[in-house]
């Protein structure tokens, strides 16, 4: 382990970091900050003392555990305040106004300024949830107190897990439960005060549920799920690869959940499963569909994965949660939106400075203002980026890694896509049941079409006259220029195709050749333990894929977990670039 710093040798190191950084500019406020504001104790608690010790006493980040989080009790409240807005990427992240007012802010520097001496102890609780990277992701999954009672949280995962319960979500932070960012090895304590049964979930991984029932009377019952049936394969085969995250499954000898199953899609039947990450979350080929870049939602790295060998030949450390990665149409860079971190991240595709234990180059990245970019996507020079914390959606300059505008999105927005040209775009809104449809040339949000359930992934298909939107148990198609042109056609609705029901928790949707001539969409589902299969051309459901599952009956609050499909790619890719 490197040998500490002397404290005042480490504040001014700190303090050359922040100066160095001075280029990335901080995210612009929200125009309403939310009601729930925490403490300086209950941000130390869940969030800067998770690398710097609660006490300010120092410690090592868990983002990048070869770099030491200097020693902070003592530290002057100017320096804090500096270090907390910019950061040192990727190993601290950059925390804006979003997550921490400046009320708060102020706080907080007062209290570390004045540490050891003033620590507070942490408060005596009831009971303990712990909240994990491995479903059933609450744990125990649901409780029983009586009001009054105080729970204590604790993330044992290994990125950002922040707790909230709906009435924060749909309430856009005015109402209801938020931990803040809870850190690994954060804690956060909350009393129920009112009778009844609270929904919670992961503010940045809306479908880590948790149930904590106050003076209800009735024990929690755990939930069943019974598995759906696949249809028959389709009658006529695809061409190339179907490479499926399956984000959830298990794997012997494995510490984290996840693996990467590819699919013959010649013979509709997986040929490979490469364990790979923690909860590999989406992906994407670089140029000539030799490499993929995988992301691990629940960790700090992304691999890269040789795809002709299906070996995993690197993993690098990125930042806080990367979520969702895009390529540029020659393929030769990867763009990887860092929810946690609030950045977007640009790799080349053979990123070897950035290996675990080595020196991590700081390069250009672009930093928006919206908070919390998951999904991002590359068309025409640009790149576009949902912003799930706080309800925006991003557009900006691929070459110099500048925002050019940020817009509003519904609730939770977490897909994000362009047509090839650059000019319209969408994002999916998971809370909200929607599709936000933007005119990217004039900057202008355009409206939402309304969609029958919780909404992830929505490409444009390679023509751009369509968008597939997965959306709960299948599939929306709606009409790129009918949702564009709303003076022609005024009712969002009218913008709309059809829905095709395809499997509980549609999540991504990736276009491949048909054999033959044509295309297929190959959507993934959540909680469902197969690939369905669309027929672009006459929009039809043609059959199902079955994935491989090794972890038969895992169930959670929002529905079985055995395998389950995030990321969805095909190689090789119809996509312009590809």
């Amino acid at each position: 382990m490197p040998r500490p710093l002397p404290r005042l040798i480490q504040v001014i190191a700190m303090a050359l970091i922040c100066a160095c950084t001075g280029c990335y500019q901080r995210g612009t406020a929200p125009e309403q900050m939310p009601a729930t504001e925490h403490t300086a104790v209950e941000i130390m608690r869940a969030n800067c003392g998770t690398c710097h010790g609660v006490e300010g006493q120092g410690g090592y980040s868990w983002v990048d555990p070869t770099w030491f989080a200097p020693e902070l009790a003592g530290v002057t409240e100017a320096v804090v305040k500096t270090m907390v807005r910019m950061g040192r990427p990727p190993a601290m992240p950059m925390i804006p106004e979003h997550e921490v007012s400046e009320t708060e802010l102020t706080a907080l520097a007062a209290y570390i300024a004045g540490l050891p001496a003033n620590a507070v102890p942490a408060p005596a609780y009831d009971t303990t949830m712990f909240v994990l990277d491995e479903d059933p992701w609450f744990s125990p999954m649901q409780v029983s107190i009586q009001p009054g009672q105080t729970v204590r949280f604790v993330n044992l995962g290994r990125t950002y897990h922040p707790v909230a319960d709906i009435a924060f979500v749909t309430s856009h932070g005015m109402d209801g439960i938020f931990s803040g960012n809870l850190g690994a090895n954060g804690e956060y304590y909350h009393t129920f005060d009112t009778t009844g049964v609270f929904t919670l979930l992961c503010g940045m991984h809306p479908y880590m549920r948790g149930e904590v029932h106050v003076g209800t009377g009735t024990a929690p019952v755990p939930p069943t799920w019974v598995p759906a049936a696949p249809q028959p394969l389709p009658p006529v085969a695809g061409v190339g690869e179907i490479w499926v995250m399956a984000q959830f499954q298990n794997w012997p000898g494995k510490a984290t959940d996840g693996v990467a199953q590819v699919i013959d899609a010649a013979t509709f039947t997986v040929t490979n499963q490469i364990p790979v990450g923690n909860n590999p979350h989406n992906i994407w080929f670089g140029q000539g569909n030799n490499e993929a870049l995988i992301t691990n939602w629940f960790g700090v790295s992304v691999n890269t994965v040789d795809s002709a060998t299906k070996l995993v030949t690197g993993e690098y450390i990125a930042g806080a949660a990367p979520a969702h990665v895009t390529s540029d149409y020659a393929g030769t860079n990867w763009y990887v939106s860092m929810e946690g971190s609030h950045y977007i991240q640009s790799f080349t595709q053979a990123p070897g400075i950035y290996g675990l234990g080595g020196f991590t180059l700081v390069t250009p990245r672009a930093v928006v203002s919206g908070y919390g970019p998951h999904g991002v996507w590359y068309a025409n020079g640009l790149l576009v980026s949902s912003n799930s914390m706080d309800n925006s959606f991003s557009i900006v300059d691929a070459a110099s890694l500048t925002e050019l505008a940020t817009l509003p999105a519904g609730i939770m927005p977490l897909g994000a896509s362009a047509n090839s040209s650059g000019t319209i775009g969408a994002c999916g809104n998971a809370v909200s049941n929607s599709v936000s449809i933007y005119d990217i040339s004039n900057r202008i949000y355009i409206r939402d079409i309304p969609t029958s359930g919780s909404t992830v992934q929505v490409p444009f298909t390679p023509n751009d006259q369509k968008i597939f939107a997965a959306t709960g148990s299948g599939v929306t198609i709606i009409d790129a220029m009918r949702a564009i042109n709303a003076s022609t056609w005024p009712d969002p609705a009218s913008a709309i195709d059809t829905f095709i029901p395809t499997g509980r928790g549609a999540h991504g949707i990736a276009f491949g050749f048909k054999s033959g001539g044509g295309l297929y969409a190959y959507v993934s589902h959540k909680f469902t333990n197969y690939v369905s299969v669309i027929d672009v051309a006459t929009q039809t459901h043609v059959g199902d894929i079955p994935l491989l599952t090794t972890t038969t009956g895992n169930v959670s609050l929002a529905g079985a977990t055995d395998t389950g499909g995030n990321g969805i790619a095909v190689r090789p890719n119809p996509a312009p670039w590809q």
